[in-house]
């Protein structure tokens, strides 16, 4: 079956080991991963960390789907979106408060921010967990703020949030849950059972987890074959493809 993670980071890993674009594909290949969407989470300036996931692209324009991580507190913020999403080509945006320093719910820019990336209609990834700073509460509200947007939780809220996140965004249509890190099998069933597999997608959170265990697990999770399709390359596949003015 086909796989593509829609959820994997180059750069800098947090011990500061350097993680390059030929060890992604390497690990791609070994574990039957046809595409990876990536972001670089391992500075604070943003193009630095765009232009390092934009020659991983040019370089394997055919496997790797780049994706942009944008500060909304820098004054460059609107900018860095024309020249990733218009210009590059990049099919989605990862927010990170705690990477970047921010609470969501005081930073007024990101109404802004999410506004002009609506006229792109990529999707928005976001990490809501772990930090203080990451509280998935604010993003939801964003959500139901900005219908026409998609957004994925990566982590569906992290080990802190997991089982409120998902009872939280059920009914909230779009808003994705991507599967890496969550290995409780109840969260798991329950993710199943709220959202079911139109509104899962696959992700491994690479390098930072072992990939054999990312992919394993969904088949624990009792998806019949078509769900498993879904989870693993037809959600990410729709997410990748731009969505303008609310176009089904």
């Amino acid at each position: 079956m086909k796989r593509f993670d829609i959820h994997a980071h180059m750069g800098k890993t947090s011990s500061g080991e350097a993680i390059g674009v030929e060890q992604l594909i390497s690990d791609m290949d070994k574990y039957g991963i046809l595409k990876t969407g990536i972001s670089s989470l391992s500075g604070i300036d943003n193009r630095e960390q765009n232009d390092l996931v934009y020659d991983s692209y040019l370089k394997y324009p055919d496997r790797i789907i780049p994706y942009a991580f944008i500060n909304p507190k820098s004054k460059d913020a609107i900018k860095e979106l024309d020249l990733c999403l218009g210009e590059r080509g990049f099919l989605g945006v990862k927010f990170h408060p705690w990477k970047h320093g921010y609470f969501a719910d005081n930073t007024p820019q990101i109404d802004e921010i999410l506004t002009h990336i609506e006229k792109y209609g990529v999707h928005i990834q976001v990490y809501p967990g772990t930090s203080p700073l990451c509280t998935p509460y604010v993003w939801i509200r964003y959500a139901k703020k900005h219908p026409n947007l998609r957004f994925v939780f990566t982590h569906t809220g992290c080990r802190e949030f997991g089982y409120s996140v998902i009872k939280a965004v059920q009914d909230v249509k779009n808003i994705w849950l991507e599967t890496s890190v969550i290995y409780e099998s109840d969260v798991l069933k329950q993710m199943k059972d709220c959202v079911g597999a139109d509104r899962i997608v696959f992700g491994t959170d690479w390098p930072y987890k072992p990939v054999q265990c990312e992919i394993e697990k969904i088949y624990h999770m009792g998806f019949d074959e078509e769900e498993l399709e879904k989870v693993f390359y037809k959600n990410a596949e729709s997410l990748w493809i731009p969505r303008k003015g609310g176009d089904e």
